[in-house]
C-alpha cells in the first residue's frame, strides 16, 4: 500500500473576484452539475465554491501531477454527504492516474478569508 497526500491553502477573495468577473460561467467550467447543485443550495456560496476548488487543487497534488498531463478540474468531484462530510470522486484522467484507491479522505477547514484542504488516498501498489 501507498499513501498519497495533497494540501492546498486558498484565499476566498481570489474566488470572489473570479466569480464576480465570470459568474456561473466559471462554475460550469470548473464544477460538475452535482457540485453546482450543492453550491447553489448554500447561503455562503463563495465559501462553498472556495472549499470545493481548494479540495480539487489538493486532490490534483495528491495525484502527483497538479492540473497537467491532461488532468482537468471536472475529472475531480468534491461532493458532500447528507451530514456535510466531503468526499472525493475521481473520473476520467484522475481515475486513470490512481485507479486502485482503497480509501480516501478529504478535510476542509476555513477561517475568515482562508480555506485549507488536505486530501489523502490509500492505494494499492
Amino acid at each position: 500500500m501507498k499513501i498519497l497526500q495533497g494540501i492546498d491553502l486558498l484565499k476566498t477573495e481570489r474566488i470572489q473576484k473570479v466569480y464576480e468577473m465570470f459568474g456561473d460561467k466559471f462554475l460550469y467550467k470548473i464544477f460538475s452539475i452535482n457540485e453546482i447543485e450543492q453550491i447553489k443550495k448554500k447561503k455562503q456560496k463563495i465559501k462553498k465554491i472556495a472549499s470545493k476548488f481548494s479540495a480539487k487543487e489538493a486532490t490534483s497534488k495528491a495525484i502527483g501531477t497538479g492540473f497537467s498531463e491532461g488532468l482537468r478540474f471536472k475529472d475531480i468531484e468534491i461532493l458532500n454527504q447528507k451530514n456535510g462530510k466531503p468526499v472525493v470522486k475521481l473520473n476520467g484522467k484522475a481515475k486513470q492516474k490512481i485507479n486502485n484507491v482503497i480509501s480516501s479522505s478529504v478535510s476542509i477547514s476555513d477561517e475568515k478569508d482562508l480555506v485549507i484542504t488536505i486530501v489523502t488516498f490509500i492505494v494499492k501498489n
